[in-house]
């Protein structure tokens, strides 16, 4: 019998310093932000993100409910995943605080984040507009973070030779 790949639970230094959290870091993905909402309920969003020392940043709107979340309580989530057809499933689920970047120090953090996604010199003028909405920045410090990879298991291995995973499907842009 092929079990999964247990979860790794890392704490402190052990979270960058972990081979597979870097891989996804590094990886151009998108992240799935959580922020605790004062009705009590949990706000999760999609973001670009870039790795900056022991933090993550992510550029956002200063009236976003995320920032408006923040202020009130600082404790988030992020999760980075890599799936695939299968079982060729990885990622990594961070908890933290986060805490809201204005000004002048913000704005080398938004860049960050932007250059990753998108290439500037070949941006026509109405997506540096939409990109120019992000005017604060979220740095992001995990506390912990949990891991899983599924990638090199029997049963990943096993349905990879056989060729038995349905596709993932994508939506189509918008006309």
């Amino acid at each position: 019998m092929s079990d999964p790949v247990p979860s790794r639970s890392l704490s402190e230094d052990a979270v960058f310093a972990d081979p597979l959290v870097r891989e996804l870091l590094e990886a151009r993905l998108v992240a799935v932000f959580s922020t605790h909402d004062p009705s009590g309920s949990i706000h999760t969003v999609p973001m670009w993100f870039a790795r900056r020392d022991l933090s993550i940043v992510l550029a956002t709107g200063s009236h976003s409910r995320k920032v408006a979340n923040l202020v009130h309580d600082a404790r988030a989530a992020l999760v980075v995943h890599d799936s695939r057809p299968g079982f060729e499933v990885c990622g990594v689920s961070f908890a933290g605080r986060a805490e809201v970047v204005r000004g002048l120090a913000a704005r080398e953090l938004v860049d960050a984040v932007h250059v990753r996604y998108v290439e500037d010199a070949k941006a026509p003028a109405e997506v540096r507009s939409f990109l120019e909405s992000d005017d604060v920045a979220i740095r992001f410090v995990p506390d912990s973070a949990l891991t899983w990879d599924e990638r090199g298991s029997q049963a990943s291995e096993a349905l990879r030779a056989t060729g038995g995973a349905y596709p993932l499907v994508t939506t189509a842009p918008r006309p």
